[in-house]
């Protein structure tokens, strides 16, 4: 029984401290938000329409990777549905801005997710798992 509490801690201090990585948002090469943690507030990224039109990519990059860990990037509309997923997410997330452009044009304003979650499948079922906010995206029409 104590055993399995140090367990758990362990792994709540584990997963608290995977939340912790900073990240660079940038589009076609052009940083938006550089070596940010969490913060809802501070990580708005507005898009002006000629971003959304000139082809390219928006890209999400994580300082760290741990091969412990298995990470998902995920993009939610404003009432929390998953709009699109990328699974074993190492070091560089990225979207074409042709379909950035879509989903903003149809949902208004985009949010940025991530989660980890061990992959030993044994840790995995003691972890609660948490989506830390990377961004939001908005786009503007002139």
């Amino acid at each position: 029984m104590r055993y399995l509490l140090s367990l758990l801690v362990a792994l709540s201090i584990t997963a608290t401290a995977a939340a912790q990585y900073n990240w660079c948002v940038s589009l076609r090469g052009n940083i938006k938000l550089k070596h940010v943690g969490e913060d809802r507030i501070k990580n708005v990224v507005v898009l002006s329409a000629t971003e959304l039109n000139t082809p390219g990519s928006f890209r999400i990059n994580f300082d760290k990777t741990d091969t412990a860990m298995r990470r998902t990037v995920f993009v939610s509309d404003p009432s929390g549905n998953t709009l699109r997923t990328g699974e074993e997410v190492k070091r560089t997330w990225r979207i074409r801005t042709s379909d950035l452009k879509k989903m903003i044009e149809e949902k208004g304003e985009l949010s940025f997710f991530y989660t980890e979650i061990p992959r030993d499948a044994n840790q995995a079922m003691l972890v609660k798992i948490r989506p830390v906010h990377l961004c939001t995206l908005k786009g503007t029409t002139h």
